[in-house]
């Protein structure tokens, strides 16, 4: 075998190697995104084979990032992505900074309170506080949730130079997640722009109704 061929291998390897690992990232961030997925939608989202799909998602099962729910062949993060987040989490400052903030906040309005800080195309959440008011029990904790239809999302929109906010929306795809979702940059834009002028975004009827203000935390995504 020659050098050119051996080389042409290794690289070969090399890019599919970084593939599977694109895709797989790719799993974990549609299952974050949509609470559990089966492997047809797993496939038709990342646009490969079942198989190859099955596949993937058997690789993470087998390191504990996703599981099956009761419902067989329906995939949901796993408890390996909280061991993940946690070593992340607690070393950022913003979390470290926010947290008696939080506290506080939660207190103050009987709410659950989050902070949240943009990711590409989304808002993603590293810590919350639990209001004594809360009823529900959900961990928004390493959730991804869409920018364009989150309070918090929003007001990160808000406070972009225009030519990065364009490219976020551009990457969001402004999918239209309720009948009152926004999904054009001019009304979006004009949301935007109340929500600079008066310091806090409000969601109604994109994923929640919710409230989130500038440099403080999101009581919900």
């Amino acid at each position: 075998m020659s050098n050119h061929t051996a080389e042409g291998e290794t690289a070969g390897s090399a890019v599919n190697g970084v593939q599977s690992v694109d895709r797989a990232v790719s799993v974990l961030e549609i299952l974050a995104l949509r609470g559990e997925a089966g492997v047809s939608e797993v496939a038709a989202q990342i646009d490969v084979h079942k198989s190859t799909a099955f596949r993937l998602l058997g690789a993470l099962e087998a390191r504990g990032l996703v599981e099956q729910t009761a419902e067989r062949g329906k995939y949901r993060l796993g408890f390996g992505i909280v061991r993940l987040a946690g070593a992340v989490t607690g070393r950022l400052d913003v979390t470290q900074q926010g947290r008696q903030v939080c506290k506080r906040l939660s207190e103050q309005v009987g709410e659950t309170v989050n902070i949240a800080v943009l990711q590409e195309h989304y808002a993603v959440n590293l810590y919350q506080v639990r209001g004594p008011g809360a009823v529900g029990t959900h961990n928004w904790v390493g959730q991804l949730t869409p920018v364009h239809a989150t309070s918090s999302g929003k007001i990160l929109l808000a406070h972009l130079p225009a030519k990065e906010r364009a490219d976020v929306l551009a990457a969001s795809g402004l999918q239209k997640l309720t009948s009152r979702t926004l999904t054009t940059e001019a009304a979006l834009e004009k949301d935007l722009a109340v929500a600079r002028e008066r310091g806090y975004a409000v969601n109604p009827g994109g994923t929640r109704d919710r409230t989130a203000r500038r440099g403080g935390p999101d009581p919900h995504p």
